[in-house]
């Protein structure tokens, strides 16, 4: 994949770096300094926050990456006025979502004041967290479209947690109350957003003018029913995935929402390599339409589907063979453990997703893109009825359920649209080969490696998981990529020996 694999395998260890940081402040989080509650409250403003851009940013997120491979290849830098025609279009959506914010208050307050009152009182946080998430957003998408990933991971997956610790750190030291603390939270977007714009400026990769271009003139026609449409699309695709936090809220407390959390956190980390794939792979796939290579996009589709199975099967076993050492070796608060089945359901459910690659890009970039909005709508009429009803009656335990079935449904039709359509698919034998290895390593490990102390048995067990699966992985060329990596390091690790000689 070339420029595609470097992108995300930098972007990946800049993620996984982030998440070292994060996992500092999950378990600060976790371990008494802060309430269960006010760790929800954390997730539960972000999540709403999304939600809340999905709905401000009316399409233009999607309409910039869609759209901008013909304004990098018919005009100068100077010229093109695509990111200030979203930038306006953005800001106008937001003042519509503030209206609508301070329109139902009153309903926002009936619902969440009896089982989350903490979430009424920094109710008024999520305007300025909303308005910042948008111009991060923003931002994002135009470094995205100049190639410019790596620097977007390094800001919001790096720059953004260290961030957050520093807030932790003011808070434990009783410099910040937590009225404060939660202030400087919502501002942090803020903090990364200018970051990453004087970095474009310094790069010369973003103008901003409200000139119309002749490109913007012929093809508004499409821009605007498709940013409308991918608008409504992204409000559900979003929806979908904040809406358990948000009736958990609801329906149990903040303290649940914080147990789920830290479940979710824990998913999560599988989700590393993705984020990479999609940054890199993204532009090149909506390229790849324009210029009608489908060559280019089956082999981007089965690529980034082993490797995003191998990583997440593999983070996974490491999470579940380790977690109750980590509560053991860390001392968590064993109220997060009430979500120890869920995370297991979860956990799969994040497997099987991952699992069948880029099927979302590939979709939303090509001329079916309203295929998108029928599967997501699937997916929420899906999801929200089977979250009310099972989270009632099961917790948060139902609330992981509802999400493996609707995710089920939802990649199986998008997997079928494409391999119908298309006629690609992104499996093959070694799709197999690499959830045998990871599953029989899994069973190996963790009976052979019992011992008596937390820590060592976690080190034990983590090494030889690790030592098996990559041996079988490189050995039985699951991966091309993989195996790519492993000899580039094997050649510079050569060219190491041979000059220090």
């Amino acid at each position: 994949m070339g420029n595609i694999q470097k992108q995300s395998i930098t972007a990946s260890v800049i993620t996984y770096v982030g998440f070292a940081v994060g996992a500092l402040n999950t378990w600060i989080f976790t371990s008494g300094f802060f309430t269960a509650e006010q760790y929800g409250l954390t997730r539960i403003m972000y999540d709403i926050g999304y939600t809340l851009f999905a709905l401000a940013n009316l399409g233009s997120v999607s309409v910039m990456y869609r759209f901008y491979p013909y304004y990098r290849d018919r005009l100068p830098l100077q010229k093109r006025d695509l990111f200030g025609k979203m930038f306006l279009v953005s800001m106008f959506g937001f003042l519509l979502v503030s209206a609508m914010l301070l329109l139902f208050k009153d309903l926002f307050i009936q619902k969440f004041s009896g089982n989350s009152p903490l979430l009424v009182q920094y109710y008024y946080v999520l305007f300025p967290f909303t308005f910042f998430f948008l111009i991060y957003s923003l931002l994002e998408v135009q470094a995205w479209n100049h190639y410019a990933s790596v620097v977007t991971a390094f800001y919001k997956e790096f720059v953004l947690r260290v961030l957050t610790t520093l807030l932790i750190l003011l808070f434990l030291l009783n410099i910040l109350d937590f009225d404060h603390f939660i202030v400087l939270f919502s501002l942090l977007f803020g903090c990364i957003s200018l970051g990453l714009f004087l970095y474009l400026r310094r790069k010369h990769a973003i103008v901003f003018t409200l000139k119309t271009s002749q490109i913007t003139t012929r093809m508004k026609d499409k821009m605007v029913p498709y940013g409308l449409f991918i608008s409504l699309v992204s409000f559900c695709g979003i929806l979908a995935k904040t809406f358990d936090t948000i009736l958990i809220s609801s329906v149990l407390d903040l303290s649940y929402v914080g147990i789920f959390t830290f479940i979710t956190y824990l998913t999560s980390i599988m989700e590393a390599p993705q984020r990479g794939l999609i940054a890199a792979s993204l532009p090149v796939i909506a390229q790849s339409w324009k210029n009608k290579d489908r060559g280019r996009i089956f082999r981007i589709y089965q690529k980034t589907s082993i490797n995003m199975l191998l990583f997440s099967g593999f983070i996974f076993a490491l999470v579940w063979m380790n977690l109750h050492n980590a509560f053991a070796i860390f001392h968590l608060d064993t109220i997060y453990l009430r979500g120890e089945t869920a995370l297991l359901i979860l956990g799969v459910t994040k497997i099987l997703e991952l699992g069948t690659g880029v099927n979302s890009q590939i979709i939303l970039t090509s001329r079916y893109w309203r295929v998108d909005f029928v599967t997501t709508v699937i997916l929420l009429v899906t999801l929200i009825p089977l979250n009310y009803l099972l989270v009632r009656k099961y917790g948060i335990t139902g609330t992981a359920w509802a999400t493996f079935i609707a995710y089920l449904l939802f990649n199986s039709i998008r997997f079928g649209f494409i391999w119908v359509k298309f006629k690609m698919q992104p499996f093959t034998f070694q799709t197999l080969i690499a959830i045998v290895i990871l599953i029989i390593n899994y069973f190996i490990v963790t009976a052979i490696i019992q011992v008596a102390s937390p820590l060592l048995e976690a080190i034990l067990q983590t090494a030889l998981y690790t030592i098996l699966s990559a041996f079988l992985i490189i050995r039985l060329k699951v991966s091309e990529d993989a195996n790519n990596v492993f000899n580039a390091g094997v050649r510079r690790i050569k060219e190491f020996v041979a000059r220090s000689r």
